[in-house]
């Protein structure tokens, strides 16, 4: 059973201690992990299924009945076997990749915008888990202010070279 690498988060933050999938939504964005309420329960309901999650209903009175996961055993060895797995290098062949081929000067402009506004509330986000001194939350985001500051760099060369390339057609 091939296990994702939502599972796998979900899997390492139980492996702490139990929590509902509510507690799970609210602590994997202040991480640095992004998945809609629905992808985590859809990630749960799967890794219960293959036995790696138990569920303990807990009845509230007025309240919906509250939903507890926690790792089996089977759960915790899978996250053990886990820490053995050879990395892979993603390759990148996505819509961004696609515009540079079509020379969209507009699209890496508007990207260009949205890239900057996401830096600035990815740094904001850096600042607060390093005053709260969430180690492993820090270096997650600090990959991903990174990651966005290397993507901003290379836009401002795409947006340089499309304007040489479409001043070059035109001459």
């Amino acid at each position: 059973m091939h296990i994702s690498n939502l599972q796998l988060v979900l899997m390492a933050e139980l492996g702490q201690q139990q929590m509902t999938g509510y507690d799970l939504a609210k602590r994997l964005p202040a991480k640095g992990w992004k998945a809609s309420h629905q992808q985590i329960y859809r990630e749960l309901a799967k890794l219960e299924t293959f036995g790696l999650l138990s569920l303990e209903v807990v009845l509230q009175s007025g309240k919906p009945d509250k939903k507890l996961y926690q790792l089996t055993e089977m759960g915790k060895q899978k996250l053990t076997d886990a820490l053995d797995v050879e990395p892979s290098i993603s390759r990148i062949q996505d819509e961004t990749l696609a515009h540079l081929f079509l020379a969209n000067a507009y699209y890496f402009e508007q990207l260009k915008t949205q890239l900057t506004q996401a830096l600035d509330s990815v740094q904001e986000q850096l600042a607060e888990k390093m005053a709260q001194q969430e180690q492993l939350s820090v270096l997650a985001i600090a990959r991903e202010c990174d990651r966005l500051e290397t993507e901003l760099n290379w836009v401002a060369v795409v947006l340089q070279n499309i304007g040489s390339e479409v001043n070059s057609k035109a001459a």
